[in-house]
């Protein structure tokens, strides 16, 4: 039989086994942070859902978009609302979240903004580095004034840029954005499909569905920083 004493230098030494041994698993839980635990946790829920409902996999609702080729955008001088020119280039060290359109595009351009207040605030501390951008199809008549106007109505660290319509079209086109012209003097976008995200490097890693919840957006960000 055990005495008192030594029962307890054995619960003891039970306890600070117990705790070296989780130091490394706590180490790695504080390394991933709560953001990348709930990507992580989404990750493998979704791969183990289609088994136990088999539905879901026809069904599957909005997600991100990962691309396979994570491709860097070419080099373009824009306009800021403060009419100095400006590339993406600058803002390297950021996470850059953004979208094309233009001061009266459809909904989804409000939508747009909309989402990014909701991610800024889901990113926390986290919001500091990174970027919200929108981007003008339209320079011909939408100042970068205007633009800078309508982004900064939504939250004074929104950023807006503009390039001539040769040169941001195509750019737009690239990034999936549907842009018709509406006239032979004007230029539109019915459609915003989802949002850009460029990574730290400036590369475009990622499309956000504007429908996606914003703090699976904000995961997926902190996830890249």
């Amino acid at each position: 039989m055990i005495n008192r004493p030594a029962m307890y230098c054995l619960v003891a030494g039970m306890l600070c086994a117990g705790l070296v041994a989780g130091a490394p698993l706590a180490g790695q839980i504080t390394r991933f942070g709560l953001a990348r635990a709930r990507l992580h946790s989404r990750l493998v829920w979704r791969a183990l859902l289609p088994l136990v409902e088999p539905a879901y996999a026809h069904s599957p609702g909005p997600r991100a978009i990962h691309l396979d080729s994570p491709v860097r955008p070419p080099r373009v001088t824009f306009i800021n609302g403060h009419t100095d020119p400006f590339t993406l280039d600058e803002l390297r060290g950021y996470g850059v979240l953004l979208f094309f359109g233009t001061l009266d595009c459809n909904s989804d351009c409000l939508r747009a903004l909309k989402q990014f207040t909701h991610v800024k605030a889901a990113l926390g501390d986290h919001a500091r580095r990174v970027r919200f951008v929108m981007i003008g199809v339209d320079a011909g008549y939408d100042r970068s004034s205007s633009l800078l106007r309508l982004v900064r109505s939504y939250d004074p660290d929104f950023m807006a840029l503009t390039a001539d319509v040769q040169t941001v079209v195509p750019f737009a086109r690239k990034h999936g954005a549907t842009v018709i012209q509406a006239s032979p003097y004007r230029m539109a976008i019915p459609f915003v499909p989802y949002l850009v995200y460029l990574n730290p490097d400036g590369v475009w890693i990622t499309c956000f569905p504007l429908d996606l919840s914003a703090e699976e957006i904000a995961d997926e960000i902190i996830y890249s920083l």
